[in-house]
Order: structure tokens, then sequence, then C-alpha cells
């Protein structure tokens, strides 16, 4: 999250260097900036929490899960971002939606 934020905030930086987006950057990059303080603050503070340690036993199991589950998104994601019928894609050639 802290990066996710530091990089947001890198992006709002860049944006206000535009015309049409400045007045709206000179209000969010302020509380971006305390957002970020804030978290990193309460991150620091804690420690690794939120950081789940995994036995040595369960990483081959951790890792195949996590594999499996990129694979059958990966699938999922192309079928429905193709071009056609997802009830078709295997018979030949990729058809266009009209």
């Amino acid at each position: 999250m802290i990066r996710v934020l530091d990089r947001y905030r890198f992006l709002v930086g860049r944006i206000s260097e535009f015309e049409s987006c400045s007045e709206f950057a000179s209000q969010v990059v302020p509380v971006i900036n305390k957002l970020l303080t804030d978290v990193t603050k309460c991150a620091d503070s804690k420690g690794e929490w939120g950081a789940e340690k995994v036995s040595l036993w369960e990483k081959p199991y951790v890792c195949s899960y996590i594999l499996d589950r990129l694979f059958s998104f990966s699938i999922f994601t192309a079928r429905v971002l193709s071009v056609g019928d997802p009830a078709h894609h295997t018979d030949g050639p990729t058809q266009k939606c009209m």
C-alpha cells in the first residue's frame, strides 16, 4: 500500500505540470503526502505486522496454489477479453464481433 501511495504521489506530481490538472494536483498532493506519512509511521511502528510467515513445509503448496490461480485467471481473462464468442474459441480462427 505504501508503494502504491508513493507511486500515486509521483504520478499526481507529474500531471500537476499540466495546466488543466494543476488545480486538482494542488489539492490532492498535500492529502496524499499526509496519508503516506501517516501510513509509513504506522507501518514502521508495527514492524512486520500483517506479514504472515509461511512454514517451510507450506512453501511448495502455496507456490503451486498461487501459480494455479494465476493460470486460471489468465485463461479466464483471455477468454473474456478475446474477440468473438467464448463458446467457439477452439473452433478455428478468431471471429470478430460485429
